[in-house]
């Protein structure tokens, strides 16, 4: 067992088996500082973020203007809500490297406030510059955008975001193929019709609830909510863990040259499932009293009866919006690693193929899809969340509409900062002014 292994089980999101390896590589090698980055990035992942921060200072003493490791510990004292020491670290960044483009977009998701017209006249020049990359554009014409939606200048806020969702697209053009065409043909075509094959039962026990839906729909609120009962539950977030054991297996099947179907080869085998997510979820390290977790991969919505194949007793909440709204939502947010949300055309096929996925499966599966919708929910935010609590099984406290007051709280989405703050219903509002956007598409 070697580095590259260790690397390797980081890379497969395998976090608990690379902690062993990388605390037997530090027994190995103790004065091998390099480690620390790793156990880093391993302890802020297994949400352990005392030791995350411990490992993550341990290396900058040794590497002081290391930009990956204060990249992780800003984005992690993000998601944990230490604003002041994430703030610290992304104005670090910028003293590092005054064009470190991601740097001010993090600030920018710390604040509005923080990002001063001098730092958007200094984006403005890195975007002219011959030698800034598409991906650095994109984030630069993402933040003039939130600049001129401030000042209340549309049409110069719509020029910036179509650039934005151009250069995002244009970064990653292979990968961005290789996505649409998994999202727009391989999980339209079927959600319904995969062969399922080796069903051992091994986790009938298990309880896991499923977040799923559209991004920007209060999928972190409700994450938030059931994270924060009496009854602990443990949340992986958006790990994605079921996508990634599914695509393992039918990536080869699937694609050729010309992205091409071969409908009689979609074939899971369910045994390779549970094996690629039971190391990932560590289900062997859960005592019997702890076999209750959630993840908040919204995907999921796609892959609801292989889940159910392997934990029959899961539940799902399905977390829902005003549909123009949340179109317009995900369009104005910044989510380039989901190549469907870089253009309306595409964001609107996604949602069609959305909602007739989730039909499919609440008429299939009516007493294990409990519906969110979030205009209703934050209406009347007792009633809706002693409602699901009910459905989860969930040990019900009034104390839990405080959970944005905990200083554990943890969300790895950008809707980190707006959990901070109490519910409210501002969201309904938003994008009214925007809806004469889907007239064109």
């Amino acid at each position: 067992m070697d580095l590259a292994t260790g690397q390797n089980l980081i890379k497969q999101k395998k976090f608990p088996q690379a902690l062993k390896l990388f605390d037997y590589l530090v027994k190995l090698d103790p004065n091998n500082l390099n480690l620390n980055f790793y156990l880093g990035r391993i302890y802020s992942e297994l949400h352990d973020f005392k030791n995350g921060i411990k490992f993550y200072k341990k290396y900058l003493k040794f590497k002081k203007n290391s930009v990956a490791c204060h990249l992780n510990l800003a984005i992690l004292f993000l998601n944990i809500g230490d604003k002041k020491n994430s703030e610290k670290h992304f104005k670090k960044l910028i003293s590092i490297n005054n064009d470190y483009v991601y740097a001010y977009y993090g600030l920018f998701s710390l604040s509005e406030k923080l990002l001063k017209d001098k730092d958007f006249n200094h984006l403005e020049k890195v975007l002219k510059k011959r030698e800034t990359n598409l991906k650095d554009k994109s984030i630069i014409n993402f933040l003039l955008s939130k600049k001129e939606r401030k000042n209340k200048n549309i049409e110069r806020e719509l020029s910036f975001l179509h650039d934005y969702h151009k250069q995002s697209l244009d970064s990653n053009i292979l990968y961005n193929k290789q996505s649409q065409f998994y999202y727009e043909n391989v999980l339209k075509n079927f959600y319904n019709k995969i062969n399922l094959t080796n069903s051992s039962k091994k986790y009938e026990d298990i309880k896991p609830i499923f977040i799923i839906g559209l991004p920007r729909s209060g999928s972190t609120l409700i994450e938030s909510l059931l994270s924060s009962g009496e009854t602990k539950v443990r949340t992986y977030g958006e790990c994605n863990y079921f996508n990634m054991a599914i695509f393992d297996q039918i990536k080869n099947k699937i694609f050729t040259k010309e992205f091409a179907i071969n409908k009689s080869a979609i074939e899971i085998d369910l045994n390779s499932i549970e094996v690629s997510i039971e190391d990932r979820y560590a289900i062997n390290n859960k005592q019997d009293n702890n076999l209750l977790f959630l993840d908040k991969s919204l995907e999921n919505f796609f892959n609801i009866e292989i889940i159910l194949k392997i934990f029959p007793k899961a539940k799902f909440i399905h977390t829902k919006r005003n549909i123009k709204d949340a179109i317009l939502s995900i369009y104005f947010s910044m989510l380039p690693e989901l190549s469907w949300t870089l253009s309306l055309k595409n964001i609107n096929n996604y949602v069609s193929n959305y909602q007739e996925t989730i039909f499919y499966f609440k008429k299939k599966y009516p007493n294990k899809i409990f519906e969110v919708d979030l205009d209703e929910f934050t209406t009347n935010v007792v009633k809706g969340s002693k409602d699901l609590f009910k459905f989860c099984e969930l040990n019900w406290n009034d104390e839990i509409l405080n959970f944005y007051k905990r200083k554990d709280l943890f969300s790895k989405t950008i809707s980190s900062s707006q959990i901070r703050k109490e519910i409210s219903q501002k969201h309904k509002s938003s994008y009214h002014k925007y809806h004469f956007l889907l007239d064109k598409v």
